[in-house]
């Protein structure tokens, strides 16, 4: 969801987003089952859903007020394409920002990176950005792969945690030059877009990348007692995944027990690591929790898994699934 839970980051300006692990039934998220309130009163606005990144978006009408606290709430009633519903209210706080957005986003990484070589025929394409992103900005169009020569590359594009990629219809060449170039008219999500187009080259080399990706550490590392309850459950891969593959549904956590623990899921694609939130306050979409966000409950064993739906930029899963337990301090 953008902004986070408990930040101040949001201009006032700026549309709220919440993305979906899978496909949704779009009729069924609207303003009354996308909301934002002050605390006291209802903030009124639209509601609209990208189908194709699963992504709801909440526009206010007006601009929301500088430096104070909003909670969002999804309610239940939301589904999935098979009918399953949110089986229960997810709600989140933040605080808007000073100022109105003006700033436009800049890339800060690509993958390939410039002048990459040795780049594999399964590769998707992938530029992340400094901000969220208007993910109808990001199309075919606007985020293309050329060559050789002058010649175009069919592909999808979509778009996942401040990363757009691009997914080649067929596999690159072997040992050719690629250009790849963001439009200077995508946008981020307060409109802003920016200031330039970018372009960045690559060459192939001669076969695909069949490696799957593996765990390299854990955070907390399996079987560790007296786990502070502010601890980041987090895994850190081999090499880089595919974003739009990393959510709650392949990165679970439960406890005690198999009860679900509810939150977020994130990747780095600096640092190669999936990351889960607890959401602690649930179900009270006025009152704030006054506990951090991601505290776990003290005294408790966590089981965290990463599933092998999560995959790699050239698709492949992981070899097994990832899974840790540890125990917090009581």
């Amino acid at each position: 969801m953008t902004p986070g839970e408990d930040t101040a980051a949001l201009g006032t300006n700026s549309p709220l987003t919440v993305t979906f692990s899978e496909a949704m039934v779009p009729d069924a998220i609207n303003t009354n089952t996308f909301r934002l309130t002050d605390g006291v009163s209802a903030v009124p606005g639209t509601v609209s859903f990208d189908a194709v990144n699963h992504i709801a978006v909440f526009t206010p009408t007006a601009s929301l007020a500088p430096n104070t606290r909003y909670t969002a709430t999804m309610v239940t009633g939301i589904e999935d394409l098979a009918g399953n519903p949110l089986i229960t209210d997810f709600a989140w706080c933040f605080v808007t920002s000073g100022t109105a957005d003006t700033s436009g986003p800049v890339t800060t990484a690509t993958e390939p990176a410039d002048a990459a070589t040795d780049v594999a025929l399964n590769q998707k394409i992938r530029a992340t950005f400094s901000e969220d992103m208007s993910a109808p900005s990001l199309t075919p169009g606007r985020f293309t792969v050329m060559g050789p020569g002058i010649a175009p590359v069919a592909g999808a594009v979509t778009y996942r945690g401040r990363t757009a990629i691009f997914t080649p219809v067929r596999a690159l060449a072997p040992n050719t030059g690629y250009t790849a170039t963001l439009a200077a008219d995508i946008e981020d999500l307060a409109g802003n877009a920016v200031p330039a187009a970018v372009t960045w080259g690559f060459s192939t080399r001669a076969n695909a990348d069949t490696t799957p990706p593996v765990a390299v550490a854990t955070n907390p590392a399996d079987a560790a007692l007296d786990v502070a309850i502010s601890a980041v459950i987090s895994v850190t891969l081999s090499e880089p995944l595919d974003p739009a593959t990393v959510t709650t549904a392949t990165f679970t956590v439960t406890g005690p027990g198999t009860l679900p623990v509810i939150g977020t899921v994130a990747f780095d694609a600096a640092t190669n690591t999936a990351t889960f939130t607890r959401l602690n306050h649930l179900n009270t979409p006025v009152a704030f929790h006054p506990a951090p966000v991601s505290n776990l409950d003290a005294g408790t064993t966590y089981i965290a898994t990463l599933g092998p739906g999560a995959r790699d930029m050239a698709g492949n899963a992981l070899g097994s699934p990832v899974v840790w337990s540890f125990t917090t301090a009581p």
